[in-house]
C-alpha cells in the first residue's frame, strides 16, 4: 500500500486494523495543522503541542472504538476544538483570553450557564447570517472544515488574497456585533464555531 497516496478514510481503516504505518501517515498529515489551530488559542507552545499529541494518542488508543461518520479531517479538527473549549472552560492559566473570563460571572454548567449558551448560540447565528454569502462561506470553511486559505481559494475559485480579506472582514464584523449581544468572555469560544455544539 502506498501510504502517501492513500485517502484519509483508507488510512483510518488500516489504523483500526492496528497498522502503525497508516497512523504515522495520518499523524504527519494532520499534526502541523492541528498545532496551528491550537496555537491560535493557547499561549504556551508546549501546552499546545501536548494538547495535540494527547488528542492524536487518544485516537490511536481508542481506534477500535471510534466510529467516524463524517470526514476524518472534520472529525479530527472538531475533537481538537472541543478539547480547547474544555480547557478554556476550566480556566487553565495558559489559555488565551482568560483575563476576560475573570471579568464575567463564572461560566460553569449551572442553569445560568446553559441559558447563556442558548442566548450566545442565537446571537452567533444571527450575526453569522448577517455576513455576505461569500464571507460567511469563507468563515465556515475555515472554522468547520479547518481548510487553509489556499484550499478555500481553490474550493471557491478565488485568489488567496481575496480569501484573506474576506476572513479578516468576517472576523471583524463578528467580533464587533457579538460584543453588543454577549459577554466578551464568550466571544473567543463562539469563534471556534463548535461552541454551541458542545455546550447544549
Amino acid at each position: 500500500m502506498d501510504y502517501k497516496q492513500a485517502s484519509d478514510n483508507d488510512l483510518w481503516q488500516c489504523c483500526q486494523q492496528d497498522d502503525m504505518h497508516a497512523y504515522n501517515e495520518l499523524f504527519s498529515r494532520y499534526y502541523p495543522r492541528m498545532l496551528q489551530l491550537a496555537r491560535r488559542y493557547v499561549r504556551d507552545a508546549m501546552s499546545a503541542e501536548e494538547l495535540c499529541m494527547d488528542q492524536l494518542f487518544h485516537l490511536w488508543v481508542k481506534r477500535a472504538e471510534i466510529t467516524i461518520a463524517t470526514s476524518f479531517s472534520g472529525y479530527l479538527f472538531r475533537s481538537v476544538r472541543n478539547r480547547i473549549i474544555s480547557e478554556m472552560r476550566r480556566n487553565i492559566p495558559v489559555m488565551a483570553d482568560l483575563d476576560e473570563l475573570q471579568e464575567d460571572a463564572q461560566l460553569d454548567r449551572s442553569s445560568d450557564y446553559r441559558l447563556l449558551s442558548r442566548e450566545a448560540e442565537h446571537a452567533y447565528r444571527q450575526v453569522l447570517n448577517e455576513l455576505s454569502p461569500q464571507r460567511r462561506q469563507v468563515f465556515m470553511l475555515s472554522r468547520e472544515e479547518n481548510l487553509t486559505y489556499p484550499e478555500i481559494a481553490r474550493r471557491m475559485n478565488l485568489s488567496v488574497n481575496t480569501v484573506e480579506n474576506y476572513m479578516v472582514a468576517a472576523l471583524s464584523c463578528l467580533r464587533k456585533n457579538l460584543k453588543e449581544k454577549v459577554p466578551s468572555a464568550v466571544i473567543p469560544l463562539l469563534l471556534l464555531s463548535d461552541f454551541t455544539n458542545t455546550l447544549l
